[in-house]
């Protein structure tokens, strides 16, 4: 009998992270908050929400992908690409619901980009698909401020 490999540390910490913020999600949020939330997209085809919460089970009031990304160590097109992929998958989620109106979506990242062009980037890429960008490693205070 092969003994299994063990997954790589990133994965891990991607997991952990992923776990970590659903569970915030559970603690702070008003409404039904439900996680890992399987949809239908196309024919055959599932896609899985990370946070999903809505008012009463039917009233849909937020849909947040969590991703482990890290963006100091892919090239700027690479960066492009992963902010457009992801923002994508954000819209194709919200799409799938019965009504548009009063969704808002989100994404959570565990740590912001060292350079800050390339968060810069990020987030305007993200913010003019209309799609707020949270860095766990920046408080309430720090954004504000910059």
């Amino acid at each position: 009998m092969s003994e299994k490999k063990p997954e790589p540390k990133r994965l891990r910490e991607g997991k952990a992270f992923h776990k970590k913020v659903q569970a915030d999600w559970h603690a702070r949020a008003q409404g039904d908050v439900r996680t890992e939330m399987t949809v239908k997209k196309d024919g055959s085809r599932t896609g899985r929400l990370d946070v999903f919460v809505s008012e009463d089970g039917s009233e849909v009031r937020a849909i947040v992908e969590i991703k482990h990304s890290d963006w100091d160590k892919m090239t700027l097109q690479a960066v492009r690409r992963n902010v457009r992929r992801q923002a994508r998958q954000i819209w194709r989620y919200i799409e799938l619901q019965p009504t548009l109106d009063g969704i808002c979506p989100g994404i959570v990242f565990p740590k912001r980009p060292r350079d800050p062009a390339r968060l810069e980037l990020i987030e305007h890429m993200f913010e003019e698909e209309g799609i707020p960008v949270v860095w766990e490693d920046e408080s309430t205070e720090e954004r504000k401020a910059r």
